[in-house]
């Protein structure tokens, strides 16, 4: 397919799915930068700020945050007429004030401070999530000059990018559908993955004698099974781009320092600490010295596919008594139930990382959820109930974050946002049920966001408007048939047998009645009024096809 010449080769045949990234908000952002020592951009919560997302897609994302984080101005770029025309949109129907978003892209930026909305050097944060390595160098060079020349002194950044060695498998796979793409008619996009991916696995033999191809590359078989299920937004925006191209970290740390962006850490916490790595991986990466290396090392080690790199335009080091005042006076509030995260003590808890699997002692995480559970909970005061010492106690809090289970508290500034958000929700809650792929909603509490899929839009409907089985499931399926949308099971694959559709929806109404419906009412997400008609009244138009919830 013939590509527009304003896109520079990155697809713009389509829009990007709409997702929220809890490593993009301010207090994460905040918090990994001070796991390395570096001063965050902001000295508490609800301290103004200025926030620039390059590369916002649809918008959904950066509104939410806007609405999360009221007292800071937010600012979003791309270069898609639709992205825009979306986010603007949604932040008008919300009421989203502090959101601005303009159609540019990096190349112009970069080249002329006219079109800049925001004053150079001005912005506290400035993230690029999953762009710098979908695009052409040229726009990957103009990314990182726009970014630097708007930071401010000490600010942050995020830039989150596709990483060698992990890629290398399906690196194969994209360079198999350049050719499908180029000569697929509109409307054969879908057939287009389908056919690379079943070409590419007959390359791989059987899995009991596999080709040269699939022995070195076990996993690609697996991988290959799960582009079957992706949305085909994602997957355009994924691999459908001319400047495609993964980049090892010293490569794309290079780059970074030559427009004056030096590498503090990452946003995936678990990783900043090299003491979790399994040995002997552990040992030969504490005996290398040089940053990059040990980087490069541990990469190479877990076969790492992503990477969410923390940069800053200069570092401020804190001493370690200002390290540790900082660090006193960040608080956490419990999100997933207590009785979850304590098991007996005979068992371990198992936190999920790229090093591996790494396992916890409930003897030891049970009192620090425990005090948590009960309130909003000070690392001062961790410290003075516990006996961990303060470096120890931030790698288990570290964990938990990254898990899941616990969150930062926002305090006053949480209550001050939840209006606006639960307007939000309530916005999002309604479309969702007319099909719209939007998949989280807003926590103000703790300012960031919870999944929330089609289908459980429309049992929270169902929930509201106070239906009881039989009824709930037979409404929920009669919706999902309205808009089109296949009932999956865990496993992805679609529900037809009757009775077997009435247990999943069970299932999932019973699973949403206990933990994400008490959740948002705990972080005051509960939307509190509607924006509009009941469905009964709205138009019933139909939503795009999906593949499935």
């Amino acid at each position: 397919m013939s590509k527009p010449f304003w896109d520079h080769g990155y697809h713009s045949g389509s829009t990007y799915a709409s997702g929220f990234y809890r490593e993009l908000t301010p207090s994460w952002l905040d918090f990994g930068a001070l796991l390395k020592g570096h001063k965050p951009p902001r000295e508490s919560e609800g301290e103004p700020f200025v926030f620039l997302d390059l590369g916002c897609g649809t918008g959904f994302g950066l509104v939410l945050l806007a609405a999360l984080y009221p007292e800071g101005r937010f600012f979003g770029v791309d270069f898609h007429p639709d992205h825009v025309a979306h986010g603007l949109d949604l932040a008008r129907r919300a009421g989203v004030k502090n959101v601005e978003i303009i159609e540019a892209d990096f190349l112009e930026l970069a080249a002329s401070d006219a079109v800049m909305a925001w004053r150079a050097g001005g912005c506290h944060y400035v993230v690029a999530h999953g762009i710098a390595t979908w695009v052409t160098e040229p726009v990957q060079n103009a990314l990182l000059a726009v970014a630097t020349r708007s930071l401010s002194p000490g600010g942050v950044m995020y830039c989150s990018y596709n990483t060698y060695p992990g890629w290398l498998a399906r690196s194969g796979f994209q360079k198999l559908l350049a050719f499908e793409l180029a000569t697929a008619k509109k409307g054969e996009l879908t057939h287009s993955f389908q056919e690379t991916a079943r070409l590419l696995n007959q390359l791989l033999g059987e899995e009991s004698q596999p080709s040269p191809l699939g022995a070195t590359f076990p996993g690609l078989r697996r991988e290959l099974q799960s582009i079957e299920f992706a949305p085909l937004d994602y997957l355009c925006g994924e691999y459908d781009n001319v400047g495609w191209a993964p980049l090892y970290f010293t490569e794309m740390n290079a780059r970074c320092q030559a427009h004056k962006l030096s590498f503090l850490g990452t946003a995936t916490f678990s990783e900043s600490f090299v003491e979790l790595l399994p040995p002997p991986l552990r040992n030969v990466v504490l005996n290398e010295a040089r940053t990059d290396a040990r980087e490069l090392l541990t990469d190479l080690g877990t076969n790492k596919s992503f990477r969410r790199d923390i940069l800053a335009k200069g570092h401020v080091q804190l001493t370690q008594k200002e390290w540790g005042e900082r660090l006193d006076s960040i608080s956490f509030r419990l999100l997933q139930p207590q009785e979850d995260w304590i098991p007996m003590p005979t068992q371990t808890l198992n936190f999920r990382s790229s090093f591996g699997e790494i396992q916890g002692d409930p003897l030891a995480y049970g009192p620090l959820i425990t005090a948590i559970s009960a309130k909003p909970t000070s690392i001062q005061s961790l410290l003075s109930n516990n006996q961990h010492p303060q470096g120890e106690l931030v790698v288990m809090l570290s964990l938990l974050l990254e898990a899941g289970c616990i969150g930062f508290d926002r305090g006053p500034a949480g209550g001050k946002s939840a209006p606006v958000v639960q307007q939000l929700n309530q916005l999002l809650l309604d479309r969702m049920q007319e099909g719209r792929n939007y998949t989280q909603l807003g926590l103000p509490a703790v300012g960031t966001a919870v999944p929330f899929s089609v289908l459980e839009a429309l049992i929270y409907k169902a929930y509201r408007d106070q239906l009881e089985e039989p009824m709930l499931s037979s409404c929920v399926l009669l919706w999902l048939k309205e808009l089109e949308v296949q009932l999956l099971d865990q496993d992805n694959q679609v529900i037809t047998e009757p009775q077997a559709q009435v247990d999943r929806i069970k299932a999932i109404a019973a699973a949403l009645k206990s933990g994400k419906e008490p959740l948002l009412q705990r972080m005051d997400g509960a939307p509190s009024l509607r924006l509009h008609q009941p469905r009964s009244d709205r138009s019933r138009r139909k939503a795009p096809a999906r593949k499935g919830v």
